[in-house]
């Protein structure tokens, strides 16, 4: 759900992930036969969240098709705690102008109807930057500090101070990293489940054929996990074949000269063998469709995810093949009862309790403005509200 900023946040971060990564060889292992169950489990999962909603069970690295259900009822907590009365919430976004600025600001909203107090910091989208707005919050002093797609790694000393202060910290968008030092609480955007949800989509319309490559960012240790978790539950497809997974950074995907000869190159290895490229966010899908479209390749399938409006616009033109949502505004309302619940000397919740679910956008249900009402889906802010009110 985040987009992230237009300068990638790479350094320590490329370092301790891109071993996990794998290079960009060519995968050269045949495909096996079609497992069919495999195929229909798929099939089913897409049509049930085109339109609808899935959600899964567990740890979001941990998901497989097994652990992806059909929304049917409230799959987020039931209880919180009474929040505390005139908290100060201070919030750093990975950069103002982005999703993440999108995201602080609907976290501070529900904040203030809370009657807290709030202030939104800008990350300048680099690790200096993010640093900077960490000794900003520490000099303010405030109750709880929530942070919007910042990795742990890139903040560490800001982390450390706000712990000897002991101000409780709430990462969104930001995975669990095993440092020294990491938030108090961890909120996903669904970012690696809706990553599994275009390989999904691709198994599923292959009929368990699908030949693809990952295209993909590996400067975020969030889509890190997205990309390991995604290529297993590809691997489970034993009739399809991972082409390969090309690394690029943020700053190739916002150029479109660099990206039309990325997908160019793909093209001219794999002729008629790529099918479908799966990306990590709507930064330079443009690009690749344009390049796609010069070669005369429209049959290859384009899928991103976030669902981003320009996206969903293009999915709905039928120029992009598919774009995956989670539910827009709930991981705010997340990470305020995780602050909810620090501060009152609770435990938070584990991440895999938030319970947010995703949704499908294909060329049948994709609005063509790209808007899409997220409250209709499930009235979520209700539900928080209740919860709140109603805690002793």
């Amino acid at each position: 759900m985040i987009r992230l900023p237009a300068v990638a946040a790479l350094g320590a971060a490329l370092l301790l992930t891109v071993a996990a990564c794998g290079d960009n060889s060519s995968a050269g292992e045949s495909p096996g036969p079609v497992n069919d169950t495999y195929t229909q489990q798929a099939a089913d999962l897409i049509k049930a969240g085109t339109g609808g909603l899935l959600y899964f069970e567990g740890a979001e690295k941990d998901i497989t098709l097994d652990k992806i259900k059909v929304y049917k009822d409230w799959s987020g907590p039931t209880k919180s705690v009474k929040p505390v009365a005139g908290a100060k919430v201070d919030i750093i976004v990975c950069k103002v102008g982005t999703s993440c600025e999108e995201v602080g600001k609907k976290a501070a909203s529900i904040a203030q109807s809370l009657g807290w107090t709030t202030k939104i910091l800008d990350g300048q989208g680099a690790p200096e930057g993010f640093q900077k707005a960490f000794s900003t919050a520490a000099a303010d002093k405030p109750n709880a500090v929530i942070t919007v797609a910042i990795p742990e790694n890139q903040v560490a000393d800001g982390l450390a101070e706000m712990k000897k202060q002991k101000i409780p910290t709430v990462g969104i968008s930001a995975v669990k990293e095993g440092g020294a030092v990491g938030f108090d609480a961890n909120v996903s955007s669904r970012e690696t489940f809706q990553s599994v949800l275009e390989v999904t989509k691709a198994i599923a319309e292959s009929k368990g054929t699908a030949k693809a490559v990952f295209l993909w960012d590996v400067g975020y240790p969030h889509l890190v996990e997205a990309l390991n978790t995604s290529k297993k539950v590809f691997a489970g497809c034993t009739g399809c074949k991972l082409l390969e997974v090309r690394e690029r950074t943020l700053a190739q995907a916002t150029d479109p000269i660099e990206m039309q000869n990325i997908t160019t190159s793909l093209i001219q290895k794999y002729g008629n063998d790529l099918q479908y490229i799966f990306t990590p966010y709507g930064n330079g899908v443009e690009s690749i469709i344009a390049a796609l479209k010069a070669a005369g390749r429209t049959d290859v399938k384009v899928m991103s995810k976030n669902a981003e409006p320009e996206r969903l616009g293009s999915v709905a033109k039928g120029d992009q093949f598919a774009d995956f949502g989670a539910v827009r505004g709930w991981n705010a309302y997340a990470a305020v009862d995780q602050v909810v619940r620090l501060l009152a000397g609770q435990q938070p919740l584990p991440d895999a309790e938030q319970g947010i679910p995703a949704t499908v956008f294909d060329k049948s249900n994709a609005p063509k403005d790209g808007k899409v009402n997220w409250d209709s889906y499930v009235n979520y802010a209700e539900r928080y509200t209740q919860m709140w009110s109603s805690a002793q």
